[in-house]
């Protein structure tokens, strides 16, 4: 089963190179989702190179799983994300991590659960 989760809520962009970490409001946020869905666990987990996607994995996953970063799913190229998402085993419990563009695009493409 595939499920996917919107990135949590970004700090402002001090560093002025577009990749900003979580804020405290996203942290929490994403500790009260993991709490909901704790009963699901999950065989592997996906996430772009963006600071608040692999972030927001990681608070979800903890140490139980390594969170596995691909430029596949960057916002812009959709027949990458389309690619990656059929390379990967449907048989497991696979955890996506990325923006709301990806996310909404994977969700209109494949059959997916959203974690909210």
């Amino acid at each position: 089963m595939l499920y996917v989760v919107k990135n949590f809520k970004e700090d402002k962009d001090t560093s002025g190179n577009g990749n900003p970490p979580l804020s405290e409001e996203g942290v929490q946020f994403g500790k009260n989702l993991k709490l909901r869905n704790n009963a699901i666990k999950f065989d592997k987990c996906y996430t772009s190179y963006l600071l608040k996607d692999f972030g927001s994995a990681l608070i979800l996953v903890g140490d139980k799983l390594i969170v596995e970063r691909t430029h596949s799913l960057d916002k812009k190229n959709k027949e990458k994300i389309i690619s990656f998402i059929k390379s990967i085993s449907q048989d497991k419990s696979i955890l996506i991590v990325a923006g709301d563009d990806v996310i909404s695009f994977i969700k209109s493409s494949f059959d997916c659960i959203e974690l909210k």
